[in-house]
């Protein structure tokens, strides 16, 4: 048996040191197996350290994927590099968005992951009000309009939903059960918010129809095996089951209070 933690849209950066400590010792106590991390741990010029708290307080890996917030006061490809470059020291820490292969984490069960990005293909962007502090704090977003904003978008959408469909093929090929770690919900019945599913005026904001297309075609294609995503981002918990064999988990969060979303003790169908 592995047992997993999993944590999403904890935003270190919201509290104090001991809160931190907190947090690292109640994932501690859980004797995990590994820890998984569907981003949102911090911003660009401090994600680094708290991965570096992780990896000195904890004896298991650490997977993780990067948050919008993880981008924030820097750019997309550049703090994607850093985190790569920084992880190539750290024995236990494992950024899934830069691996070229799936991850064993049983013989049955195999991980991959990509942060995603919110694509603006779902529900109504151009016709939207909500204006995300992304557009103002992240290099390649900040000062243009939305209707140029909404190709850059689809790009990063279109970037997640490429990698995804490279390895999860590779990963169904040889784990009867693989976990799908990513930041942003990749449908629109997983973008849940304070126990509702977002409107038209959120989910450009809020989901990747990319992502969400290339699991569904995949996962057809594989009906005797299953898929689990483990998402956040709205900081809303929910749960959709769009295929008899695909499950997505959205991870309720709330700033400055960083939990444990879930443990899983991962046998064989732990999650069917």
């Amino acid at each position: 048996m592995t047992r997993v933690v999993w944590l999403t849209d904890i935003h270190l950066n919201f509290v104090e040191s001991a809160l931190v400590e907190r947090l690292l010792d109640e994932v501690d106590a859980a004797a995990p197996d590994a820890v998984l991390i569907s981003g949102d741990i911090g911003e660009s010029q401090n994600v680094e350290r708290y991965l570096s708290r992780f990896a000195a307080r904890l004896i298991c890996p650490v997977y993780f994927v990067l948050g919008n917030h993880d981008f924030y006061h820097g750019s997309v490809p550049v703090v994607r590099e850093e985190i790569g470059q920084f992880c190539e020291g750290q024995a236990k820490l494992c950024y899934l968005t830069q691996q070229k292969q799936p991850v064993e984490l049983t013989p049955h069960l195999g991980l991959i992951g990509h942060d995603g990005w919110a694509d603006a293909r779902l529900g109504d962007y151009l016709g939207s009000n909500v204006f995300l502090s992304d557009y103002a704090l992240i290099a390649e977003l900040a000062g243009h309009y939305a209707l140029d904003r909404r190709p850059m978008l689809q790009r990063l959408g279109d970037e997640a939903a490429a990698h995804i469909r490279e390895l999860l093929p590779q990963a169904l090929a040889r784990y009867e059960h693989v976990i799908l770690v990513t930041h942003v919900p990749p449908l629109r019945e997983a973008c849940w918010h304070e126990g509702r599913l977002s409107d038209d005026n959120w989910l450009p904001h809020f989901s990747c129809k990319a992502m969400g297309d290339v699991i569904l075609e995949m996962m057809r294609q594989h009906p005797v095996r299953n898929l689990t995503v483990l998402c956040g981002h709205t900081h809303g918990k929910g749960e959709t089951r769009p295929l008899a064999n695909v499950e997505v988990l959205t991870g309720g969060a709330v700033y400055g209070a960083p939990s444990i979303t879930r443990i899983f003790d991962c046998t064989p169908g732990f999650l069917a």
